[in-house]
């Protein structure tokens, strides 16, 4: 798995969709660390590096507060994903989520200013960026009891092709230009329940120009992000694999030394000592740097997680990362060592 950091350091429609009219009053402030969570979180269950037909939707939520009729995002929370086969555009929230999302909210509620839900994000791999009448089912809780709150809906296919993919199968794809591959929306009327309309809702960046550069720089790290952070205990696995290659290979360019030097002396060839400790000094060199890139990309990884993922996967992700610490540790004074040691 070699992965190269960048620069950048739902629902199918149908015909009783509620028609999105005009403009929801208040506008939407999103930093950069939201975003690349948002990216981060809504492309790991659907990428490039993934089937298209084993696509499924996640979802997180989105905590900030109020500022008059504008929304205040201050962090995103990934939460979940689809789990049944079959239901890519169904993301539920059951008993147990409910109580998690009020832990989390108990939290932000601690800050200053006190800070609580939203609203939430969820992905459309692969189709129209809008809402569904599950999708409006699920924002009627959220809105009834903060009318602010909203519902941000991204694409990966929407940022990285700039395009707005068509309601129908067949229809034109509508080109777009400078595009974060997401919506926002609120509902019109929620005392209508699944009959109200919802309307997009302004928002800016508060962090950063939405320019040309960037959305290049956003593309090249949703591209990153498929490769470099897999779906549910891969995220793991995956690193935990590299690291404990990585070490063994070190290991054995260590202990190969070891074994060659004995055998230059028994042939009395002292004198190319230093070169072949030097040659192997340069190779583990290189080796670390690599290892050192992957492992600060893994180390990237906690705010990322869904918040239920987390309690079980870091404990065992700094346990790895321990581990890689710990092995490169005076690693490469220790080989260059052998050189004074061995010659004498």
């Amino acid at each position: 798995m070699v992965v190269r950091k960048p620069s950048f350091a739902s629902d199918k429609k149908d015909d009783s969709e509620p028609k999105k009219v005009g403009k929801s009053q208040g506008v939407v402030k999103l930093n950069l660390d939201v975003y690349k969570t948002i990216i981060a979180a809504m492309t790991r269950y659907s990428n490039p590096r993934i089937p298209e037909e084993e696509w499924i939707e996640a979802m997180g939520l989105l905590y900030g507060y109020n500022d008059g009729d504008d929304v205040i995002v201050t962090e995103c929370v990934p939460f979940t994903h689809t789990r049944k086969a079959g239901h890519i555009l169904k993301v539920m929230f059951d008993e147990e989520d409910y109580v998690l999302a009020t832990e989390i909210e108990n939290k932000f509620m601690m800050r200053d200013p006190p800070q609580f839900v939203v609203g939430w994000v969820h992905s459309h791999p692969g189709i129209l960026v809008m809402l569904s009448q599950d999708d409006i089912k699920n924002h009627l809780a959220w809105q009834t009891n903060n009318p602010n709150a909203i519902a941000l809906v991204f694409n990966h296919q929407r940022l990285l092709r700039q395009i707005e993919m068509p309601k129908r199968k067949g229809d034109p794809v509508k080109q777009l230009k400078l595009d974060p591959g997401f919506k926002i929306f609120r509902l019109v009327d929620p005392s209508r329940g699944l009959e109200s309309n919802y309307a997009e809702v302004n928002y800016t960046f508060t962090d950063f120009d939405l320019n040309k550069e960037f959305i290049k720089n956003a593309q090249e790290f949703c591209l990153w992000v498929s490769k470099a952070f897999p779906r549910e205990d891969a995220v793991l696995t995956e690193y935990k694999d590299y690291i404990d290659k990585t070490l063994k290979k070190l290991d054995d360019i260590y202990n190969g030394t070891q074994s060659y030097i004995k055998t230059l002396k028994r042939k009395g060839e002292e004198s190319r000592i230093p070169e072949v400790v030097d040659q192997q000094y340069k190779d583990s060199k290189e080796i670390i740097q690599k290892g050192t890139s992957m492992v600060q990309i893994f180390r990237m990884m906690p705010p990322y997680l869904e918040y239920k993922e987390r309690d079980r996967l870091i404990p065992q992700i700094n346990e790895v990362l321990e581990r890689w610490d710990k092995g490169i540790e005076g690693y490469l004074e220790k080989l260059a060592a052998l050189k004074e040691q061995e010659s004498k």
